[in-house]
C-alpha cells in the first residue's frame, strides 16, 4: 500500500502540432513515496499521488481540446514510478455546441444535409415558388348521346403521385449540459415554430437526439431533423360518400384542415446556436 505517495515532478516529453494546432501531448510524472511489491501498488500510484484523472483536460484548459487518453504506470524502483500521460482530442469531438445561447449570438455551427426521394400521393396543387396551393380539379363535358350525363359538365378532384426530396439534416458536436435527456425531451417529435434553415414553420421535425458522456458537464451530442415541404401537419379532407372523392369546391379551414398536432419549438433557442446556411 502506498504511504505518502506524491508527484515529484512532471515534464513534457512530446508535443504534436498540425497546421498551428496542438493535436497531442505526452507528459511523464515521477511519483515517489511508494511502498509495496504487488500489483496493487500500480493503482496506488494513480489513486493516491494526485495523477490527473482520465478524461481531464490538458492543464485543466477546456479550450485546448486535448484530454487525457491513457495513463501508463512503470515502476523504476521500489518506491518510485513513472506515469506516462498521453493527451489527445476526442476522435469525434467536433465543434463546440455552446449551451448558453446568449454568449454566441451570430456564431455559426456546421451541419450535414442528406436527401432521398420519396413518393407521395396528393390531391393538392402547389404552384412552384408562390407557396399557394389549391385542390386539383378536373372536369369533363359529356356528349349529347351519353345515356347518363348528356351535355353535362362534371367536375371532380384529382389525385397525383409526386416525388419530393426527403431531406435529413444532422448536427453533432460537444454540448455543455448536465442534462442531455432534458435536451432530447424538449426536441424529439417537435416541429419548428419559426422559419428555420430558410424553410417555413412546421416543415422541420426533430427525429433523433443521441449523446455520449465525455466529461463533467460535456456530452458529445447528435441531432437529426427531417424536412417535409408539405409540413408535418396531417390533413383532414371532407369526402363525398357518393363519389368517394372530395368535392371540387372545398374551402381551406372548412372542407380541408391542417391539424396542428405536433409540439412547436423554436429550434434556435432550444439548440442554443445558429447553423451555417440560410437566414433563420
Amino acid at each position: 500500500m502506498a504511504t505518502k505517495a506524491y508527484i515529484d515532478h512532471i515534464e513534457t516529453l512530446e508535443m504534436n502540432e498540425e497546421w498551428g494546432v496542438i493535436t497531442g501531448c505526452v507528459r511523464q510524472a515521477t511519483v515517489m513515496g511508494l511502498t509495496g511489491t504487488d500489483w496493487s501498488v500500480m493503482y496506488d500510484v494513480l489513486d493516491d499521488a494526485g495523477i490527473p484523472p482520465k478524461g481531464s483536460y490538458l492543464d485543466n484548459d477546456r479550450g485546448s481540446h486535448l484530454h487525457l487518453v491513457t495513463r501508463n504506470v512503470k515502476m523504476i524502483d521500489k518506491d518510485k514510478a513513472h506515469v506516462t500521460l498521453t493527451y489527445g482530442p476526442f476522435n469525434d469531438r467536433g465543434q463546440r455546441l455552446f449551451y448558453d445561447f446568449t454568449t454566441i449570438l451570430g456564431r455559426n455551427i456546421s451541419g450535414k444535409m442528406q436527401a432521398s426521394v420519396a413518393q407521395k400521393a396528393t390531391n393538392l396543387f402547389r404552384e412552384a415558388g408562390t407557396g399557394t396551393e389549391e385542390l386539383i380539379v378536373l372536369e369533363h363535358t359529356y356528349p349529347t348521346d351519353d345515356p347518363d350525363y348528356s351535355d353535362r359538365t362534371i367536375s371532380q378532384t384529382g389525385q397525383v403521385d409526386v416525388y419530393i426530396p426527403q431531406r435529413t439534416f444532422t448536427i453533432e458536436g460537444v454540448k455543455e449540459t448536465n442534462a442531455p435527456w432534458n435536451v432530447a425531451e424538449n426536441l424529439i417529435g417537435a416541429v419548428n415554430k419559426n422559419s428555420w434553415l430558410g424553410q417555413p414553420m412546421h416543415t422541420w421535425m426533430c427525429t433523433e437526439v443521441s449523446w455520449e458522456f465525455r466529461d463533467e458537464g460535456n456530452y458529445f451530442m447528435s441531432f437529426a431533423f427531417q424536412h417535409d415541404p408539405d409540413t408535418w401537419n396531417p390533413t383532414a379532407v371532407f369526402i363525398d360518400d357518393r363519389t368517394g372523392r372530395p368535392p371540387d369546391d372545398l374551402i381551406e379551414g372548412l372542407g380541408y384542415k391542417y391539424i396542428r398536432y405536433h409540439r412547436e419549438k423554436n429550434f434556435v433557442k432550444e439548440l442554443g446556436f445558429y447553423v451555417i446556411g440560410p437566414a433563420q
